[in-house]
């Protein structure tokens, strides 16, 4: 058996040579070879979409390959020498901001997205997309619309006024419907993925509607508050920054009980404010959100009125009434037409439709990021929704879509990932 100082591979790779799994083979010994790898230089063809894969021999993962490595590792024979990497296959995904605009039509300003980095292509403005059907007419000021809800394409409609009217209907793609959930006072939060939630104290459960599969758990989690559901009711929820959610937040009543909380981490139901929500928030009727900031921290968001928000700490490991902070412009210029209409909480920006009021085109999509501080928090990205501009209210919300893969060659988006890499080192044959 002969020991040689070899290159013993050199390969660019490119996304149709990652499988399903993101996985690559770069080869597998025979029977009768062996390396040791001593030396590898990597080349990232593009540094602004970074490959970044692990080096797999027998099955185990030795290293990520960030940059050049150099040190010793036993290939033995009949050995396979993979790559791995959650950069391939590549993931697309459409972010659409709708706006009602017809009974059948929405406005969208759509952001995709590539392995969730947005920006790396066009943004997408445009009116009379389709819902399928001409089913959701209801008119209230807090509103959103679902669109290719899994595998069985739904549809979903969530609409509230505020208080008695609380609606949520899931249809098919053509406008059959499947389930209609429209008991007053009891309002649903949706998690922009799948499910749904909204809490009957009559009963004492949380209850959880999959989109997917229309399959609605009753007794989801069950928390007796001893109150069954009437004025002014509330659900919400947030997300971190994965979309993974981490806590709901809700009360039965406005004039009497607390504000209690799920969080999912945990499976646990407590009191976030041991307080009346009447003395906590001061008016029943407006359209509340939940938020996570980038380092973790949450906070609760009440419209103190149209050009000011009151940001709360949520933390739900105290039942103390939490003080807050009035965010608002330098120039306590307008920020919302309205202080119900719905609004979009996406990582830790708060989304919404603002008009001439705001200094801006009417039906411009806006956002306030709350990572950020003074007046630099508050973005105008430059987008404005096109036709029929609050005929159906004020609302905006988050509607995630899959592009066909003719949608994505229509596109250009600015990636061009690669990845080079050259072992040397001994062989034995």
């Amino acid at each position: 058996m002969a020991d040689t100082l070899a290159e013993i591979h050199n390969a660019t790779l490119q996304s149709s040579d990652f499988n399903s799994s993101g996985e690559a083979t770069l080869f597998t010994t025979n029977s009768s070879t062996k390396h040791v790898i001593k030396d590898i230089q990597i080349k990232e063809g593009d540094t602004g979409f970074v490959v970044t894969p692990k080096l797999n021999i027998s099955g185990m993962d030795v290293a990520t390959l960030t940059g050049n490595a150099t040190g010793s590792e036993i290939v033995g024979p009949s050995t396979a020498v993979k790559l791995t990497t959650t950069t391939f296959p590549l993931v697309y995904e459409d972010q659409q901001f709708v706006h009602q605009q017809g009974s059948g039509v929405f406005n969208a300003i759509t952001f995709p997205k590539v392995n969730g980095i947005e920006g790396k292509t066009t943004t997408l403005n445009t009116d009379d997309n389709a819902i399928g059907h001409t089913q959701f007419t209801t008119n209230y000021d807090q509103r959103a619309i679902y669109t290719e809800l899994g595998s069985n394409n739904y549809t979903m409609f969530i609409v509230t006024n505020g208080n008695n009217q609380t609606v949520l209907q899931l249809r098919q793609s053509d406008g059959t419907l499947l389930r209609n959930l429209n008991e007053g006072y009891h309002p649903w939060w949706y998690d922009d993925t799948q499910y749904a939630y909204s809490y009957k104290g009559s009963t004492g459960y949380i209850q959880r509607l999959d989109t997917y599969t229309n399959t609605l758990d009753t007794s989801w989690k069950q928390h007796v508050t001893n109150l069954s559901n009437s004025s002014y009711a509330r659900m919400l929820g947030v997300n971190d920054a994965n979309g993974n959610t981490k806590y709901l937040v809700y009360w039965p009543q406005y004039n009497s009980g607390y504000m209690y909380y799920y969080d999912f981490d945990n499976d646990i139901v407590g009191t976030w404010v041991a307080n009346n929500v009447a003395n906590v928030l001061g008016n029943s009727t407006r359209e509340n959100n939940l938020l996570m900031k980038s380092d973790g921290s949450m906070i609760f968001l009440y419209p103190q009125g149209n050009d000011t928000l009151r940001q709360y700490p949520f933390d739900p490991t105290t039942s103390d009434t939490p003080s807050y902070v009035n965010v608002n412009r330098s120039n306590s210029a307008q920020l919302f037409p309205t202080q119900n209409q719905g609004k979009q909480v996406v990582g830790s920006r708060l989304y919404y439709f603002s008009d001439s009021g705001s200094g801006t085109p009417n039906g411009r999509l806006e956002y306030i990021d709350f990572d950020l501080s003074g007046d630099s928090r508050f973005v105008d990205t430059g987008q404005t929704f096109q036709t029929n501009l609050g005929n159906y209210g004020y609302s905006v919300n988050l509607n995630k879509t899959t592009p066909t893969s003719t949608e994505i060659s229509n596109r250009t988006y600015s990636i061009s990932p690669s990845f080079k890499i050259r072992m040397t080192g001994v062989t034995s044959t």
